[in-house]
């Protein structure tokens, strides 16, 4: 038989003192001579080891942020679901703050007595613990999404205006005949990506054509069949503008398997520069997303809300043409 766990309140009976007196000591707080001395020598005879369960129950805290990202087929070798795994880690690990990471499939089992505050990768698929979070008032920042909550703290990218710029990018070198594959579009940047290319279309007195955008979920194999469809139009693009590099990245390999110059007949925008895109003959055009500057500021913003330095922060940063060879005039 297992013995029972020993906790503070046994802690305390053995030192006859308060739990409030065992929870200063947990948490390295200064007490009275002869009151550490009787913490001491119970934590020794009873061989107590405060569990995180403990230091949770002393109100100190654990130096541990949970990451919350929600579970998809191929996030684990999504560029941007990495990113912010990696950034995320480094930020903390400069904190000499843990990392507890939970990836969501659609389940509300997050155990938030783990930590001391989340970041939420997004929220899509997510909503139910993302509300109970809310509710036992769980510091909280979420990541790429603005939230409606304006007691939450978040930090989003301009994904509208990097797409309208993408777009107008593309309408500036002389295209008009411009496709857009589209991600997921439950999840926020990419519904802001698509109005941001069909407000530059609008603005430039450009139709807008149904057949020319279309939903790949941001994934590659949803690309290629999209791509087929696409070029079996009677007129083709000359022009695409990609939810993600990832995307993009399979054009490029439509386009080499089908004879279809780049930049020469189809000129080629992405969204996140991701590095395993300037590879090869091609370095892609893209929209860089700032990752790092995002999780650092999230990093901070969690930091000064836990110790109570901050409230609620809201913030929105912008992105950045990266100009390479993928675009040409027509």
């Amino acid at each position: 038989m297992h013995s029972p766990r020993i906790t503070i309140k046994d802690v305390a009976k053995k030192a006859g003192v308060s739990i409030a007196t065992v929870s200063r000591f947990i948490n390295n707080i200064s007490l009275k001579k002869t009151n550490q001395i009787k913490v001491e020598r119970a934590v020794k005879e009873l061989k107590f080891k405060p569990s995180i369960y403990a230091r949770r129950l002393a109100g100190g805290k654990l130096d541990s942020y949970g990451l919350i990202i929600p579970g998809y087929e191929g996030v684990f070798y999504s560029f941007y679901a990495l990113e912010i795994i990696r950034e995320v880690a480094a930020a903390l690990n400069r904190k000499s703050i843990d990392l507890h990471l939970h990836v969501s499939w659609n389940k509300d089992s997050f155990k938030n007595s783990l930590v001391d505050g989340v970041i939420m990768a997004d929220i899509v698929g997510n909503e139910k613990q993302f509300k109970r979070l809310i509710r036992e008032e769980v510091p909280l920042v979420v990541l790429n999404r603005k939230v409606e909550e304006k007691n939450i703290s978040y930090v989003a990218i301009n994904n509208f205006k990097g797409a309208s710029d993408a777009t107008e990018f593309l309408i500036n070198h002389g295209h008009s005949c411009i496709a857009h594959l589209a991600g997921d579009l439950r999840v926020q940047c990419a519904k802001e990506r698509l109005d941001g290319y069909k407000s530059s279309l609008e603005k430039n007195k450009i139709k807008i054509k149904n057949n020319y955008i279309k939903n790949t979920n941001f994934s590659r194999k949803e690309a290629r069949i999209n791509l087929e469809e696409l070029f079996a139009e009677k007129v083709r693009p000359t022009a695409i503008f990609c939810c993600s590099d990832e995307v993009a990245g399979e054009v490029l390999n439509f386009a080499e398997e089908n004879n279809i110059s780049i930049p020469k007949e189809l000129s080629l925008i992405g969204f996140d520069d991701n590095p395993h895109c300037i590879n090869g003959n091609l370095m892609l055009t893209t929209v860089r997303q700032p990752i790092q500057e995002m999780t650092r500021i999230a990093v901070d913003i969690l930091r000064d809300i836990i110790s109570g330095k901050q409230a609620i922060k809201q913030v929105v940063i912008e992105t950045e043409m990266v100009i390479r060879d993928t675009v040409t005039f027509i």
